[in-house]
């Protein structure tokens, strides 16, 4: 293809230009490149280098191998910005709305780095997944489901005043409990009509197993009323908790998540790490975490005995 070792000048425009969606990896975007010019991505990438042993993609080669301004391949795709790594801080590799991929006509399956606080596509009213279900990358039409995409608007509000990597660990944690709540079918009256809308029907027992792929869909919007609780600046302060304030817990998660919570049932079964890390600005310290007690071990026999317990610490899923 180069007998003569490697190309001097920029290789030739293809036939059929791309446009890349928004956030695009390179990965994706070459791929599509080559199925649109019915080229082999690997033939593609000699093309662009101009040998046959070729390394990362160079900017300037595949902006004149697309046919498009090097400072838009460069704005829609991150991972070809001057100075950025392969994993974008607070952003996650999602597939792109099948819908948005339908009205270009492209490949099905573009990868694209979004924030982590979307889940779902408003204009198309389609689920994307969540980062905290990375393995549950099922899309759905959600445009039956208000309640899925008004928490959309809860998250992104929560990771606007929070800071995104606050709102990351936040909405980590409150999924482990609510992935909880529905593997044993607790406080399931909200994810009931989610869970017979995507499914058509609803497990006798109102429990799903933790790989189901509408678990994180069905879960989504109590996992942000809770996400909402557990980043409240009160719960993320070190100090000491009280029996008051386990009972001021309690009633925030009730008025965020409209469940009868009770910490006489325990929401943890063991206290997990700090609610946010150190050394990110936002706040430090384990909060919320300090508010569980014995009461991830035991549980008392009446509210009464909460003011006798010297140090109280709350916990988020019934004890098993």
């Amino acid at each position: 293809m180069f007998p003569f070792g490697c190309r001097s000048s920029l290789p030739p425009r293809l036939p059929r230009p791309v446009p890349p969606f928004p956030g695009e990896t390179t990965a994706s975007y070459v791929f599509r490149l080559a199925v649109a010019n019915e080229l082999h991505p690997e033939d593609l990438r000699t093309h662009m280098a101009g040998r046959r042993e070729h390394g990362p993609v160079n900017l300037d080669a595949l902006a004149a191998a697309a046919g498009r301004p090097r400072y838009a391949l460069a704005w829609a795709l991150p991972e070809l910005r001057p100075g950025a790594g392969r994993a974008l801080s607070g952003y996650v590799r999602r597939t792109v709305c099948w819908r948005c991929a339908a009205r270009r006509g492209s490949f099905p399956y573009a990868a694209v780095w979004q924030p982590a606080e979307i889940c779902v596509c408003l204009p198309h009213r389609v689920w994307l997944g969540s980062a905290a279900h990375p393995r549950l990358r099922w899309q759905y039409d959600i445009g039956r489901l208000p309640e899925i995409i008004q928490a959309q608007g809860k998250h992104s509000r929560l990771a606007r005043r929070c800071g995104r990597r606050a709102a990351i660990t936040a909405i980590g944690e409150a999924s482990r409990i609510t992935a909880l709540w529905a593997r044993h079918g607790f406080y399931r009256d909200r994810r009931v009509p989610l869970i017979r809308e995507l499914r058509g029907k609803v497990p006798i027992t109102g429990k799903l197993p933790s790989f189901d792929d509408v678990m994180a869909a069905v879960t989504y919007p109590e996992t942000v009323d809770l996400a909402r609780v557990l980043a409240m600046p009160r719960w993320r302060s070190p100090a000491e908790a009280a029996a008051g304030d386990l009972q001021q817990f309690e009633r925030e998660v009730r008025a965020r998540t409209g469940i009868d919570y009770t910490a006489a049932v325990p929401l943890v079964p063991e206290a997990p790490r700090s609610l946010l890390p150190d050394g990110h600005g936002e706040c430090a310290g384990p909060g919320i975490r300090q508010l569980a007690s014995s009461l991830a071990r035991q549980t008392p026999r009446s509210k009464s005995q909460l003011s006798e317990a010297p140090q109280v610490r709350a916990s988020l899923v019934p004890h098993l």
